[in-house]
């Protein structure tokens, strides 16, 4: 660089929730670097969007070949990638990739876990500014194994997560990264036909004898196959059910269906959680003791109340099954790794034809 008193820092992500981090990382890095590094430098940040597209069996010594194309020109003294692409060395989730005479780094968010993700996520990226920028030892190399590409030869670095806490943190991070809470607002057609579903239930005289004669067991099995209903109907009718292909292999397919499974069952328990509780304050509105008592032997019970709101919940969870038939596709498919990485093929393709 022209100024040896600056150190330009570019950091690039993808899109989502990655981009949203590091912007967020970008606006106190200076800051941070400061209080980290001895160096009387000045620290200039840019935070922009990107496309990983790369495996996640990728080598470390390829590194900078695959960012090649996320940091043109090469102005920059320290470069970073942040993607929430789960990465792996063999079967063990990384979570940092490093090449010092290329100046970048790859951060995946994933291999950070649930819990904590912004302030882990930040300490990761000034760590590695600084291992690029000066060979300071990171911080999280205390819990993560260093594997290097060539020790005698090459100075790329990776550090991953052995053994199964790692493999859990790595499942719990992509389910994070896939933000199931961000699913249920996106359910709103699912939403309005599990509302009419049970609202047509509520005054349906047969119901509520239905109700009567059902005990917990039977209401407990009744819910469970309504969500899996409206689960296998996501699932199927979105196709984000991955099967094994030159782009996604076997063990990464069952991978990405496991995170799929869990990220939609979240956003569908949300969703059921969301219409019992509307369904428990309206049915006592709705029901009064007069109109049960004129059609069953007794009147309003809370007991009663709860197990119509239970019954009529299930119900609507089957109906809404056919209203996410007319979900806005990016609202659910957002949900499965292997669509975004075959998307993210796919514009890359376009930009170099372009």
């Amino acid at each position: 660089m022209a100024d040896q008193n600056v150190v330009r820092v570019v950091l690039r992500a993808d899109p989502g929730l990655p981009l949203e981090t590091v912007r967020q990382i970008a606006e106190t890095l200076p800051d941070e670097m400061r209080k980290r590094s001895a160096a009387p430098v000045q620290w200039e940040v840019d935070a922009g969007p990107g496309t990983l597209s790369a495996d996640e069996q990728v080598e470390a010594e390829h590194l900078a070949d695959v960012l090649a194309d996320q940091f043109p020109g090469g102005d920059y003294d320290v470069a970073v990638f942040v993607t929430d692409l789960p990465r792996r060395y063999r079967t063990q989730p990384i979570l940092a990739e490093v090449s010092r005479p290329a100046k970048v780094a790859l951060l995946s968010l994933p291999a950070l876990g649930w819990s904590h993700r912004p302030s882990r996520a930040r300490r990761g990226v000034v760590d590695l500014v600084a291992l690029v920028h000066d060979g300071t030892p990171p911080r999280f190399a205390r819990e993560y194994t260093v594997h290097r590409a060539d020790p005698e030869e090459r100075s790329e670095q990776r550090f991953v997560t052995p053994g199964l806490l790692g493999r859990l943190r790595l499942l719990s991070g992509m389910i994070r990264a896939n933000r199931p809470w961000r699913l249920f607002t996106g359910l709103s057609k699912a939403l309005a036909g599990v509302l009419a579903t049970a609202a047509f239930a509520v005054v349906n005289v047969t119901i509520w004898k239905i109700t009567d004669t059902l005990g917990p067991i039977r209401q407990a099995v009744l819910a469970v196959l309504a969500v899996a209903a409206l689960l296998a109907w996501l699932i199927i009718d979105h196709e984000l059910w991955e099967r094994p292909d030159d782009v996604i292999s076997r063990q990464r397919a069952r991978l990405y269906n496991a995170v799929t499974l869990a990220t939609l069952l979240i956003g569908v328990l949300c969703l059921y959680g969301a219409v019992f509780a509307l369904t428990i304050v309206l049915v006592p509105v709705v029901l009064t003791g007069e109109a049960l008592a004129s059609s069953l032997d007794h009147g309003a019970e809370w007991g009663f109340y709860l197990s119509i709101a239970w019954l009529t919940t299930s119900m609507g969870m089957a109906g809404g099954a056919l209203g996410s038939g007319l979900e806005d596709e990016s609202a659910v498919r957002d949900t499965a790794y292997g669509v975004r990485q075959r998307s993210r093929l796919e514009q890359q393709r376009k930009h170099r034809t372009s």
